[in-house]
């Protein structure tokens, strides 16, 4: 190690040759070969590494893509010795690797030196924080948007089951706390299957990609939609009594009954939905809701789809049913009211 050899580093610009002379016996020199690692993430580190020659490799444990490189002239180490922590990444030699290690001591002998290593030192400590911060910010984004598609159902672009799974429960509280109604309506494609063994299951994407344009098309801003199944949806309706639900999923159900499906300019067969739609009553888990939900929707089924039932419908069918038959020759109350 020489001081011609030191004064051409960037991170030594400026110092003077007297203090050079010093460093070369402070300093000690350490050879890495190509692989070997210099600091371990979470280990502490009391050492400032200048690189002579070669390339060092940051990266976080685990692999992945490397977070920086360490070129020829530049230092690592400084951050946690600055800090008193352990190291916040790991360094591994990129290649053969010449060091000039320097210790706690030598390392606060230097920067009181030479004022422009001092300076230098601050230089490469704001550009490495600000790149710092734009890779927490960008891994931040990255991480709102891995989970924004764990939420999401790919193909409609709807939430999924575990959205539902997780936001249910809050919007549930929300609406019995502020005493505001609240609605949620579970909708099936009838005869779905025989879409995807008829025409095949592109073809069945493509019916679900048009419901869901519809279900945009005919719900509020504030609704929300979320497939948890196949062909299995769940429609949510905030600050809504049972009597404007029912206008909006029978408006959504007509839309979709009269829409015109295709695939690949090949006209389908009509697609119908069915819906059960339930509002939530007090004291009621999410649970229970959509229990509640997935029996009105069976009765939906077996009334013969292409239909909306809900518990108040479902009980007057019920009632209707048990009944007994007018004998003939009598006039019901009705005949007697109109006259």
């Amino acid at each position: 190690m020489s001081v011609a050899v030191l004064r051409e580093l960037q991170a030594l610009q400026g110092t003077g040759d007297e203090i050079l002379d010093a460093l070369v016996l402070r300093g000690r020199p350490l050879q890495l070969e190509g692989g070997r690692q210099l600091l371990q993430r979470g280990e502490q580190n009391l050492r400032v590494y200048i690189v002579i020659a070669g390339r060092l490799r940051v990266e976080l444990d685990g692999g992945g893509p490397p977070l920086a490189y360490i070129n020829q002239g530049e230092t690592v180490g400084e951050l946690s010795l600055l800090a008193g922590s352990a190291a916040t990444a790991t360094v591994v030699a990129e290649e053969p690797t010449q060091l000039l290690v320097l210790n706690e001591e030598t390392f606060w002998w230097l920067a009181e030196s030479s004022h422009e290593f001092s300076v230098g030192l601050l230089v490469r400590l704001a550009k490495r924080l600000r790149s710092n911060n734009e890779a927490v910010q960008e891994n931040i984004a990255l991480r709102l948007q891995f989970e924004q598609a764990a939420l999401s159902d790919p193909l409609t672009g709807f939430r999924n089951r575990r959205w539902l799974d997780q936001t249910l429960s809050r919007i549930v509280q929300r609406h019995l706390h502020s005493a505001e109604p609240l609605c949620i309506a579970m909708m099936d494609i009838d005869h779905f299957k025989q879409v995807n063994d008829s025409f095949g299951h592109a073809a069945g994407d493509d019916v679900l990609l048009q419901i869901g344009r519809l279900v945009r098309a005919n719900l509020r801003p504030e609704d929300s939609a979320a497939r948890i199944g196949g062909e299995e949806f769940a429609l949510i309706l905030p600050h809504t009594l049972l009597p404007g639900a029912i206008s909006a999923v029978e408006r959504l159900r007509e839309a979709i009954a009269g829409a015109a499906f295709k695939h690949h300019g090949r006209k389908l067969p009509q697609v119908t939905v069915s819906l059960g739609l339930v509002e939530l009553e007090r004291g009621e888990t999410p649970g229970q809701l959509l229990a509640r939900a997935d029996v009105a929707l069976y009765a939906a089924k077996q009334s013969g789809r292409n239909r909306t039932e809900w518990p108040k419908r479902q009980a007057r069918q019920e009632k209707a049913r048990q009944k007994p038959p007018r004998r003939a020759g009598t006039k019901s109350a009705g005949s007697r009211s109109r006259r």
